[in-house]
């Protein structure tokens, strides 16, 4: 049985950045096929050409798809679920991720459609927030509160910021462990 990894990136990120690159190394193997679609125009996201992207990129995700969002891509994710109604994914993990306010005011328009969170918890059993608790991006309570409304194991780590190369973060271990664990 194969399965999809699917990871969307964030504002201003690309397939090539942060611990991107580390991850899919780390998952390659006859039974995973690691996807993540350079979103377009990450630099000034628009977010009906976010949700047409993914869907051109992934198509159906179903029962052997797991699903990572990172900073925008959580939101971005979640609501390109609740559009897609599918009838199940395997996980989704969400990090550094917010659903209904967002720390940057270009990004509103992602926060602005409502996300039927019911439906969301309905399609899969795995879901998990990851944050640290000195993110300077996305405050952790913004990741807190999805977590809560997802009914999802909030993990909150002493460090990591917001997870990105700048900060030094390239590989994500503890990740790159729970979606192994899901799928060996």
């Amino acid at each position: 049985m194969k399965h999809r990894v699917v990871v969307i990136h964030g504002y201003t990120a690309s397939s090539q950045a942060n611990w991107f690159p580390h991850f899919k190394d780390e998952l390659k193997s006859d039974n995973i096929d690691v996807i993540i679609p350079d979103m377009p125009d990450s630099c000034k996201p628009q977010c009906n050409e976010w949700l047409k992207h993914i869907e051109s990129s992934i198509g159906e995700p179903d029962e052997n798809t797991i699903l990572i969002g990172h900073s925008l891509g959580c939101v971005t994710l979640l609501n390109y679920l609740n559009e897609k109604r599918t009838e199940s994914v395997k996980a989704v993990f969400l990090i550094s991720g917010f659903t209904e306010n967002t720390p940057i005011s270009e990004l509103a328009e992602f926060v602005k459609p409502v996300i039927d969170y019911n439906y969301i918890k309905s399609i899969t059993s795995d879901i998990v927030a990851i944050s640290a608790v000195d993110d300077d991006i996305v405050p952790y309570e913004y990741s807190k509160e999805m977590a809560e409304r997802l009914d999802a194991p909030f993990i909150l780590l002493d460090g990591g910021k917001h997870f990105i190369d700048r900060d030094g973060f390239t590989e994500f271990t503890l990740l790159v462990n729970k979606v192994k664990a899901l799928i060996f």
